[in-house]
């Protein structure tokens, strides 16, 4: 079963946008950090693309983790990297879980 989200691709992206300007918000999920070190992204460079970027895939709902995944990346010229992250589909969501990252 899937579910719809809860926001507009447009209210997903600022929701984003808002929970990544606190970095204390943002959940850096194991897989994610051994992916950031073994490609060497900067935990700088991902918070940037989770603070300005675009969402460019998704949302699609996992029901394994009950969470809304999607993919984000920065508008050229500074699309270096590209993130996979995640939010828990409540009304007021208190954290943007980071899941895996590359660079583009």
């Amino acid at each position: 079963m899937s579910r719809q989200p809860l926001w507009t691709k447009q209210q997903l992206e600022q929701l984003v946008h808002a929970l990544a300007r606190d970095s204390a918000r943002v959940v850096f999920t194991g897989h994610c950090l051994l992916r950031m070190e073994e490609r060497e992204i900067s935990t700088v460079e991902v918070l940037s693309c989770l603070r300005r970027g675009v969402i460019v895939r998704g949302p699609i709902y996992s029901a394994e983790h009950q969470s809304f995944e999607f993919r984000m990346r920065e508008r050229a010229p500074r699309d270096t990297v590209c993130v996979v992250a995640a939010v828990r589909p409540v009304a007021v969501p208190g954290e943007l879980f980071a899941i895996t990252v590359w660079e583009i």
